[in-house]
C-alpha cells in the first residue's frame, strides 16, 4: 500500500502522478470538472476509517448493543483492553477468543472497524483501581510493581518495572500473538501499541518528577520492533513520536495519537514561552512531519473541551483551547475519538460544525477528468479517469478504483491509495470498453478496497446526495473518414459505370495454354544415327543405339571418405564427471550485523542455490510512494530501501532461483527483487516479519 520519505516532499509540489497510464490513441473526446458531478464532502458520509468516534463500553448496552448517538455519523469503534484478560502465561492468550473477538466482531455487524489500546496500569479514583499486569508475571517471574497516586490525577495506580527483562519477553510475545492473530484482518482499522505507562499513553507522569523515568527507553524500543515485526499491514500507532520509530527511522505502517488535541497540540504563540512538550512540537523536534504519509494521525479531543469546541463562541486560539480545524489540518488528523459527541450530541451550528470537521479528517477523493480514446481492438474505446485526493490525509490501506455499465463490462485498476497528498491526482486507464452507446451513456465508476466492510464502501466526496457511483456519459466514437485510395479487395457486386477508359495494352507475356491446333507439316527428314563414342561436344543429332551389355557390376560396400580404423580402442576414454559443479550463493543472518544478537549459523556463509533458505525481499522506493508491508529498516544506510518477508500472506523457504521469482513478484511493477547480502548485512531487511531475524537468508 510504499510511503517514501526522502524524497516524498518533492511530490508535494507535483500536479499530478501518472503512474497507472496506459498508452492508448489520442483522446477524441475529454470530460472535465465543469462536466462531471460537483464536489461535496457529505456525498462520501459515512466514510470508513476516519472521522470521529467513540467507545461502546462508554454507553449503555456495552460493546454488544451499545445505545449512543451517530451524527457526526461513526464508522469504528474504540476499545480499551487490559492485558491481563487476555494474556494468562507466556505463551497463553485464551483472551483473544473470550474478550478481544467478541468486541471486533459486535463492531463488525454494525459496519464498524474496531481500534484496540491494551493497557496494563490504568489510573482510577482510590477505591476502584484494578491492575491489569498480569498476574502470572508477579507470581511466577517476580514481577516487581509500584503503586503510586497522584493528587492531581485524583487517581491512584500500580505499575511494573518496565526494565524487567520477563516483561519485555512477555510483550514481545504478546505483540507476535496479537500480529499472527489480526493483521491484515479488514475488522481492525488501527492498534494503538499502548501497553506502556498511564492508560498506555507510554508516559508516567505526575507531580512527583520520580515517575517520569519509570519506562527506560530500551523497552520503548523493544516494544517498537515487535509490533512492527508483527504488523506487516494492520496500521499501528504510538502516543508520542519516538527518535526509533519516526523520523529518520520511520517505520511503515506506524503513525501516532495525540490524546489531549485541541488542547495541547499546537503551539500558537500565546504561552509566553515555547511549548516544547506540546505534541506537534515534539513532532516537528524529531524531524517527523511527514510521518502521516505513512502511518495514520489520531487521538481523543481533549475531554474538557469536548462540549463546547464546536460552539459558536469557543475562544479559539486561546491557551490551551486550540481550534480544532487548524490541529487536524497541522497533523493530518484521520481520526478522533469525542465521547460527548455520541453520549449527549451536538444541535444547531455546533452540529454543522462537528459535521464538517468529520468530512475535513482523512481522505477524500474525486473525479477531476475522464478522457475516451478509440481502442486497439476493433468496437471498443479506452477510457482513463483522473483521480484527485482533496482530503488532508490519504487511505491507508488499498483501494482500486472500479468502471462498469450495463453492457456487463467491469474493469478494476489499483494504486487509488498511492495518492498521497492533497491535491495530487493519479491516472486510471480501462482497456477494450464496449464502444456502445449502451455502454458509454451510462458508466458508473466506483472506489473499492478489501478493508471496506460489508454495507461500508469507501465513496467519492462528489455529487448531489450519494458518492457510491458517480455516473459519467461519453460519446461514441467518430466514424472514420473514406480512405483516400480504392479498397485492394473485390467488391461484391459490380461497380454502377464502367471504367472510363480501356486497359493501354495487352499482356506482354504469351499465353502459358497450348495452340488448338498442332504444327502445319513435320520435319522433312529423320534425325542422323547416333555416334559409337560420346562427342566432346554434343551432337547436333542423336547419339548412336544403347551398348548391348551393361556395365561392371557395382562394388559390395561403398569407398569410405576417410580411412576406417582396423579396431575399436581398448579402452573407452576418460568417463562423465559424476555430478554437475553447482553453483554457491551468500546466505546472511536476517536481521544482519548486530553484534549482541547473532545468528546460530554466523553471520553469513555459502550455500548451494539448490538448498533451501528463507527468503527476504527489498525495493528501491526512490521517487515511489512505499507503504505497508513494505518497510524502511536501515535509512542510515541507504534511505530510499525498503524490504518485506511475508507476501500474500506467504513466508518463503526456497531455492536461489525460487527467492528471486517470489521477490521479483512480491510488488506490482518491476521495483522489487531478492536483497543483495550487503543490504541484508546492514539490516535492512531486519524485523520485517516471518520469524527470519535468527535465520540465514538468500
Amino acid at each position: 500500500m510504499k510511503r517514501h520519505f526522502s524524497s516524498i516532499s518533492a511530490l508535494l509540489g507535483l500536479a499530478s502522478i501518472n503512474t497507472h497510464t496506459y498508452a492508448s490513441a489520442a483522446a477524441y473526446h475529454t470530460s472535465n470538472s465543469d462536466d462531471l458531478p460537483p464536489a461535496n464532502a457529505a456525498a462520501a458520509r459515512p466514510a470508513p476509517l476516519k472521522g470521529f468516534l467513540t467507545s461502546p463500553e462508554w454507553h449503555t448496552g456495552g460493546y454488544a448493543n451499545p445505545q449512543y448517538y451517530n451524527d457526526p455519523e461513526s464508522t469504528m469503534e474504540f476499545y480499551y483492553i487490559g492485558l491481563s484478560d487476555v494474556m494468562t502465561g507466556m505463551t497463553s492468550f485464551p483472551g483473544f477468543d473470550t474478550v478481544v473477538e467478541p468486541r471486533i466482531a459486535a463492531s463488525a455487524s454494525r459496519g464498524k472497524h474496531a481500534i484496540l489500546r491494551f493497557y496494563m496500569d490504568y489510573p482510577r479514583p482510590a477505591g476502584s483501581y484494578v491492575s491489569h499486569t498480569p498476574q502470572f508475571l508477579i507470581d511466577d517471574y517476580n514481577l516487581q510493581m509500584t503503586p503510586w497516586s497522584s493528587v492531581d490525577l485524583n487517581a491512584v495506580g500500580s505499575s511494573p518495572d518496565y526494565s524487567d527483562e520477563n516483561l519485555k519477553t512477555a510483550l514481545a510475545n504478546f505483540a507476535a500473538a496479537l500480529g499472527n492473530r489480526y493483521d491484515g484482518d479488514n475488522r481492525v482499522g488501527y492498534i494503538q501499541v499502548g501497553l506502556l505507562g498511564f492508560w498506555g499513553e507510554w508516559h508516567t507522569w505526575t507531580e512527583d518528577p520520580a515517575t517520569h523515568s519509570w519506562i527506560p527507553d530500551a523497552t520503548k524500543t523493544a516494544l517498537i520492533d515487535a509490533f512492527d515485526a508483527a504488523f506487516e499491514t494492520t496500521q499501528i500507532q504510538i502516543r508520542y513520536p519516538h527518535w526509533y520509530a519516526v523520523g529518520a527511522n520511520q517505520r511503515q505502517g506506524l503513525g501516532l495519537h495525540d490524546d489531549s488535541f485541541a488542547h495541547s497540540t499546537i503551539d500558537e504563540g500565546v504561552y509566553g514561552a515555547p511549548m516544547s512538550w506540546f505534541f506537534w512540537s515534539q513532532v516537528q523536534a524529531s524531524a517527523a512531519t511527514d510521518f502521516w504519509m505513512s502511518g495514520a494521525m489520531g487521538g481523543e479531543v481533549r475531554p474538557e473541551l469536548q462540549a463546547t469546541i464546536f460552539d459558536d463562541n469557543y475562544a479559539a486560539g486561546t491557551q490551551y483551547k486550540q481550534d480544532f480545524g487548524l490541529c487536524a489540518e497541522t497533523t493530518h488528523a484521520t481520526y478522533m475519538l469525542d465521547y460527548y459527541a455520541f453520549a449527549t450530541s451536538y444541535s444547531g451550528n455546533a452540529l454543522a460544525s462537528a459535521r464538517a470537521a468529520s468530512d475535513q479528517m482523512g481522505y477524500a477523493f474525486r473525479l477531476a477528468e475522464v478522457s475516451v480514446a478509440e481502442g486497439s481492438d476493433g468496437g471498443t474505446v479506452d477510457i482513463t479517469a483522473s483521480v484527485i485526493q482533496d482530503g488532508i490525509a490519504p487511505f491507508y490501506y488499498d483501494l482500486s478504483l472500479e468502471l462498469s455499465c450495463p453492457d456487463g463490462y467491469s474493469g478494476t485498476v489499483g494504486g487509488v491509495d498511492d495518492i498521497v497528498s492533497e491535491g495530487s491526482t493519479a491516472s486510471f486507464t480501462f482497456t477494450a470498453v464496449p464502444a456502445t452507446s449502451t455502454c458509454l451513456s451510462s458508466l458508473g465508476f466506483s472506489l473499492s478496497s478489501s478493508y471496506a466492510l460489508a454495507g461500508a464502501s469507501v465513496k467519492f466526496a462528489q455529487g448531489v446526495s450519494d458518492g457510491e457511483v458517480v455516473e459519467v456519459s461519453l460519446p461514441l466514437p467518430p466514424t472514420s473518414p473514406p480512405t483516400p485510395q480504392p479498397t485492394s479487395v473485390v467488391t461484391s457486386s459490380p461497380t454502377k459505370n464502367p471504367t472510363p477508359l480501356p486497359t493501354f495494352s495487352p499482356t506482354s507475356p504469351p499465353t502459358t495454354l497450348p495452340t488448338e491446333l498442332p504444327t502445319a507439316q513435320p520435319t522433312p527428314i529423320p534425325s542422323a544415327p547416333p555416334t559409337a563414342l560420346p562427342t566432346a561436344q554434343p551432337t547436333s543429332t542423336p547419339s548412336e543405339p544403347p551398348t548391348a551389355m551393361p556395365t561392371s557390376p557395382p562394388t559390395h560396400a561403398p569407398t569410405p571418405m576417410e580411412p576406417i580404423t582396423p579396431s575399436p580402442t581398448n579402452n573407452p576414454t576418460t568417463p562423465p564427471t559424476t555430478s554437475p559443479v553447482v553453483a554457491h550463493k551468500t546466505i546472511v543472518c536476517g536481521r544482519g550485523d548486530i553484534e549482541d544478537k547473532p545468528c546460530a549459523e554466523g553471520l553469513k556463509d555459502t550455500a548451494p542455490i539448490d538448498e533451501m533458505h528463507e527468503v527476504r525481499c527489498c525495493r528501491d522506493c526512490t521517487g515511489i510512494n512505499c507503504k505497508k508491508p513494505w518497510k524502511r529498516k536501515c535509512a542510515t544506510f541507504d534511505s530510499d530501501l525498503y524490504a518485506r518477508s511475508k507476501v500474500s500472506g506467504v513466508c518463503k523457504v526456497g531455492t536461489f532461483a525460487e527467492a528471486v521469482d517470489f521477490c521479483r513478484n512480491s510488488a506490482n511493477d518491476d521495483s522489487s527483487r531478492l536483497c543483495t547480502p550487503l543490504e541484508v548485512e546492514n539490516s535492512c531487511a531486519k524485523g520485517t516479519g516471518c520469524n527470519f531475524d535468527k535465520e540465514q537468508v538468500w
